[in-house]
């Protein structure tokens, strides 16, 4: 049995508590071989100073939502959740906002709205999605189109390097000691021409370590961004904050065929929409078979488009709503819109209604993140769908995809019957495939959702071989012993498609915590403590 260190917080090893941490959104059930929760920032100092010692892995770990893989491990799963003293402060006339790392979105959200500011990069996840897990995959909601990724509202971090050392990192401000650092930044400046080559040219973008935002950001902070605990324990946050808008007011499209699809996107986005969501017909199909209700205008349809605008005023809201109707008129006459609250709630009502349908299919048609968060330039966004379609038909397979079309940016579920035999194979084949077509699209393979354990092997694919060895010289910078989160985010970590959560292959863990984690990935309830399934 492995003997932690003395901590303040939890460090279990019983079975129980393993396999309660065993799982986290997405596809994995990896049963690690201990869980720490630790109560304060001191507290991590010390549990990541043991593990240096005694070189034992540490999987550092918020809400568990992500979907990749990133958040379990055979190490020590670290639970951030808890990290305190619990802080959240609006700073109301600076716009800005100072947070632990286990607070929500969701929460920073409405402490903000009460002085009439709000945090911009919303996830659909926000009510349970932690900001340090946000910072962690760089991630992004519907209105990335026009706010970017959470990178864009960071100012400042607090975190634990490998040794155990607390740094506090501010855009601007020099880092002491520099000279720690001086090696790595020539070594990424170096190779500043392969950089600016090899990144994919896209909206938005979580793959590999973010060179290209430090190249134009000259701080190192952008590196910690997105790097999912490879290279530290973010234990605190400065947040930028941004005015609520006056009014908004949106409008819903039926595209008859996909070939028109980059088309109403490109004289869409210069109307500068908050947020602009592709529903595809494989959606609509869905949703409908489910006794969900799908609107007039969307059947027979190849997809429709969500849009909504942000302004100061109701008029300037219903104005870009006009124009929006105006814009698109050469592509299509079906349009809904909508003006009033009321309106715009039904509006969404679609978009909101899959996840549960989802979430509670059988194992005959079980929902599975495995090509979910793939990236293309806005102008290949119908090839990559027919790509997804003609890789799932070929395999068998049925495949939901919906997503952020003003990024280029499509969120897929495959719909796998985990009865049949052979269907890891299927799967493994259908992830294969679209990754190796999403970069032949000029595409990456994760926008706002991180790399984890299932894309990193494809890496190499996105980036070329001499920027894997520029993100494992940043990797042994940060972690020269390798204790953090290995297998995460390089090439490496094994097969993709193994230790599963489901099929034959998976873990045996007790099965009142097995349906507990179940009922957590039914209902969303991802911000409810682990620890609470294995008292």
């Amino acid at each position: 049995m492995l003997k932690g260190p003395r901590l303040q917080g939890q460090f279990r090893t019983d079975d129980r508590a393993r396999a309660a941490y065993a799982e986290g959104a997405g596809i994995y059930r990896i049963v690690p071989a201990a869980v720490a929760v630790p109560a304060s920032a001191a507290d991590l100092q010390r549990l990541v100073s043991w593990a240096a010692v005694s070189g034992t892995p540490l999987v550092a770990r918020g809400a568990g939502s992500a979907m990749g893989g990133g958040n379990v491990g055979e190490g020590v799963v670290v639970d951030l959740t808890a990290l305190g003293p619990a802080r959240l402060e609006v700073h109301a006339a600076d716009r800005k906002a100072h947070v632990s790392t286990g607070i929500t979105a969701g929460a920073l959200d409405a402490a903000a709205r009460a002085h009439g500011l709000r945090f911009p990069p919303m996830p659909s996840s926000g009510k349970w999605a932690t900001l340090g897990g946000m910072a962690a995959t760089n991630a992004a909601g519907a209105s990335a189109v026009r706010s970017g990724s959470v990178r864009n509202w960071i100012s400042a971090l607090e975190w634990v390097d490998a040794e155990g050392e607390l740094h506090r990192w501010a855009r601007g401000e020099a880092i002491e000691p520099r000279r720690r650092w001086a090696a790595l930044e020539r070594r990424i400046r170096q190779d500043e021409a392969v950089i600016r080559a090899r990144f994919p040219r896209v909206r938005k973008n979580s793959s590999g370590y973010a060179v290209d935002a430090f190249l134009d950001s000259g701080d190192l902070l952008d590196l910690l961004i997105g790097s999912e605990g490879t290279l530290g324990f973010i234990t605190a946050l400065e947040c930028r904050l941004a005015p609520r808008p006056g009014a908004t007011a949106g409008l819903r499209i039926a595209l008859r065929s996909l070939d028109d699809l980059a088309d109403v996107v490109n004289a869409l986005l210069p109307l500068r929409p908050a947020a602009l969501e592709m529903l595809d017909s494989t959606f609509l199909e869905l949703v409908a078979r489910e006794g969900g209700c799908v609107p007039a205008l969307a059947r027979g349809a190849d997809a429709i488009l969500l849009v909504e605008f942000e302004r100061a005023t109701e008029a300037a809201a219903r104005g870009a709503v006009g124009d929006a109707v105006r814009a698109v008129s050469a592509w299509t006459s079906e349009v809904e819109t909508a003006i009033t609250p009321e309106d715009a709630e039904e509006l969404w009502a679609i978009r909101h209604a899959a996840s549960p349908i989802l979430a509670r299919l059988p194992e005959t048609h079980r929902s599975m993140q495995v090509i979910e968060d793939g990236v293309v330039p806005v102008s290949r966004l119908a090839e990559y769908v027919r790509l997804v379609r003609r890789v799932a038909r070929t395999h068998d397979l049925s495949a939901v995809i919906f997503g952020h079309a003003g990024d280029g940016n499509i969120h897929v579920n495959l719909l796998v019957d985990t009865t049949q035999a052979g269907w890891e194979a299927r799967v493994t084949s259908v992830l294969q495939e679209v990754s190796a077509g999403t970069v032949a699209l000029g595409g990456t393979l994760s926008g706002e959702h991180g790399d984890g354990r299932l894309r990193a092997d494809a890496l190499e694919s996105v980036f070329g071989p001499e920027l894997i060895a520029l993100f494992r010289d940043i990797k042994a910078a940060f972690d020269p012993a390798g204790i953090l989160n290995p297998g995460i985010k390089l090439p490496g970590g094994g097969a993709p498609i193994a230790r599963l959560k489901v099929g034959a292959a998976a873990a045996a863990i007790p099965d009142d915590i097995a349906l507990a984690l179940r009922d957590i990935e039914r209902t969303g309830g991802y911000a409810r403590a682990r620890l609470e399934l294995a008292p």
